[in-house]
This record gives C-alpha cells, sequence and structure tokens, in this order.
C-alpha cells in the first residue's frame, strides 16, 4: 500500500524552515492495515526526506469487521520512522477507547505504555524545544479532546489540558501544536502558530464531494485541508486508515508534507 503526498506550503513567521511529515489514523487492524502495510506507509514516510515526522493518534482500530491489532507491535513498526529533527506524536480519542480501565481511572493507556515501550516520543499536555540550523521552535502535543467520550455521552471531555500545555511552552519562541481532534483551533491564541490535527479523515466518504460524517462540534467546518483564522494556521489531515465502514470514497490514504518557509 502507498499513500497519496498532499503537500502544504506554509508560510509562518517566525518559524525555522522545514520540512515536515503528518502521519495520521492508521487504525491498525486486520485485515485492513496489518504490520507489513504498516512498515510499507513507515518506509514511504522515510523516504520522504523530512525534517520532522509527527505521528496525530488514534493507532488502534475501529473498522466494522476489522480486529483491532495489539498496540506492541504497531509501536515496533512506527519506531522505524526516521527524521533529523525527530519523530514526536499525541494519541487520539481509539486509543483511549481502546483500554476502557485505563480510561475509566483516568490512567496512560495500553497505547501509551506500548510507545515508550518503543522509544516513541508522545507529548501528553506538553512541549518542547525542537531545535534547528536555522532557528528554534516549540513543539507542543494536547492529549485527545475526546478520550472519555462514550456513545451515549458525546462530548463527554477529554484527557486533554490546554492550559497546562501552553504552560510549558516558552513565550516569546514560534510554537507548533499537535493536537488529534481540530475543535480546538478556535480557543487556541495567537501565539500558537501553526496546528496540526488527524481525527476527520477528511470525511473519508464524500458523496458529490461534501463529507458525509465529521466527529466534530463544528460539523464540517474543519473536515479537512488548510485553515487561517487571525494570525493562526491549521493543517488537518486525511489520515490513512478506515473508521467504521472499510471505505474511502473521494478522500484517499495519504501522508501530509508541509514545507514550512
Amino acid at each position: 500500500m502507498s499513500a497519496k503526498i498532499t503537500r502544504y506550503r506554509i508560510e509562518a513567521p517566525g518559524a525555522p524552515a522545514m520540512r515536515v511529515a503528518l502521519f495520521a489514523d492508521l487504525h491498525a487492524c486486520a485485515p485492513y492495515m496489518r504490520v507489513p502495510k504498516i512498515e510499507a506507509l513507515v518506509a514511504q514516510t522515510n523516504a520522504l526526506g523530512a525534517d520532522l515526522v509527527l505521528l496525530l493518534g488514534d493507532y488502534a482500530g475501529h473498522v466494522w469487521g476489522g480486529r483491532s491489532l495489539a498496540p506492541e507491535p504497531v509501536a515496533r513498526a512506527l519506531g522505524g520512522l526516521r527524521a533529523p529533527l525527530g519523530v514526536f506524536g499525541v494519541f487520539g480519542n481509539h486509543d483511549w477507547r481502546d483500554d476502557p480501565r485505563a480510561k475509566a481511572a483516568g490512567e496512560p493507556t495500553r497505547w501509551h505504555t506500548a510507545f515508550a515501550e518503543a522509544g516513541l516520543t508522545m507529548l501528553c499536555n506538553t512541549a518542547r524545544v525542537v531545535e534547528t540550523s536555522r532557528g528554534a521552535c516549540t513543539l507542543a502535543g494536547l492529549e485527545s479532546q475526546q478520550a472519555y467520550k462514550t456513545f451515549w455521552r458525546r462530548w463527554a471531555g477529554g484527557a486533554n489540558d490546554l492550559d497546562a500545555t501552553l504552560r510549558t511552552c516558552p513565550p516569546g519562541r514560534f510554537t507548533f501544536l499537535m493536537a488529534h481532534e481540530p475543535d480546538i483551533f478556535p480557543d487556541l491564541p495567537d501565539s500558537v502558530g501553526l496546528t496540526v490535527c488527524g481525527h476527520t479523515h477528511g470525511g473519508q466518504i464524500l458523496p458529490f464531494g461534501r463529507p458525509l460524517i465529521v466527529p466534530s462540534r463544528y460539523g464540517a467546518r474543519y473536515a479537512y485541508g488548510h485553515f487561517r483564522e487571525g494570525a493562526k494556521q491549521m493543517i488537518v489531515s486525511g489520515g490513512l486508515g478506515y473508521s467504521g465502514l472499510p471505505l474511502r470514497f473521494g478522500r484517499p490514504p495519504e501522508i501530509v508534507v508541509l514545507e514550512i518557509t
């Protein structure tokens, strides 16, 4: 399996120039997204020559008729990602939903544990400085805003803590935020210059070019693509896997590449 490569050129004043690859919504499950397919997507991503690779959540399978893969082999496969400035990520709502015990206790999930054991650096309501030859920026990661969502309580709350995340961001430096769900975008201060998200699958099924279902309180407003509101920008990836129906129509699997200037 190869994914479509979608490229955006982002003018972000104050950000160091870099190439960033976004790897979102894997939904690892048999028979649709097995380990060999994940390894092929990892190789395709590595071949892009990105300075930084960002994992945007929902590694757990969520496909009707599919069987979710265990976290450990998925984490090991993603551990093959390589980039000079590092590989970082956040978790998604289905990673929490896949572990009801942790979800009920408010503890890290088995996906958190497996990724840590594989040596993947996940930013959970925290940030770190990324140093480049062209300057530095702050990379922040927000936990899932729908971590505690259930069928009956659609917006039951999340594991996200925006205030805590922003407190770890040094003032005066360009801030780059990973957030699984794009719904946080209107609440962000202008100091967060660029936000990258997954979650929506770009609608996944687009009859007549319009998304059929978008899991967002804003409907299709932030379903897919490049958004600007004031000084803030956001990219929402269409992702790689399936959610619910094992079908994509009008929105092929994609790896996003940002050329930040």
